[in-house]
């Protein structure tokens, strides 16, 4: 994958009934995003923009992640801004109430409302989740293998 294609994962439930989706930059653009594949059962959603100048976040691979694993979350809670907390990898194959997927990485990164569909990355720096949800102080994200099979699907 490169940086060419414009492609980003997000959470599903975010976009699942949007007739307009713009996809918010760090440099402060707005651009109209158009959605190439959904998965209701993983909550994530793969879309597209056309832009200059984007940044490939590689992917992790499969199994790789281990519980006690510093982490990273990236989101924008509370539509304050982009933000970046660090955490622990908690628990590796969780499920969470309203998410058919019961392979969730639970982290203890501290994540607000706003921050579905940021990233989760490792101390590499690599995409290791979409984070879908928080319950009860913990951050739940669908792992790599989920964004995985929404490429291959979008294909």
């Amino acid at each position: 994958m490169d940086a060419l294609t414009g492609l980003i994962v997000t959470a599903d439930h975010l976009v699942a009934n949007a007739t307009v989706v713009k996809a918010l930059l760090q440099d402060g653009r707005a651009l109209n995003a158009v959605l190439l594949a959904r998965s209701e059962r993983d909550d994530v959603a793969l879309l597209r923009i056309a832009a200059d100048n984007l940044r490939v976040l590689a992917l992790e691979k499969p199994g790789a992640l281990e519980v006690g694993e510093p982490v990273l979350a990236i989101g924008d809670p509370q539509d304050w801004g982009q933000s970046v907390t660090f955490g622990i990898v908690s628990a590796l194959h969780r499920s969470c109430p309203g998410i058919a997927n019961s392979d969730l990485i639970q982290s203890d990164v501290l994540v607000g409302q706003g921050s579905s569909g940021g990233a989760l990355v490792n101390i590499k720096g690599k995409l290791i989740g979409v984070i879908v949800a928080r319950i009860g102080g913990f951050a739940f994200a669908a792992p790599v293998d989920a964004i995985t099979r929404l490429f291959v699907s979008a294909q």
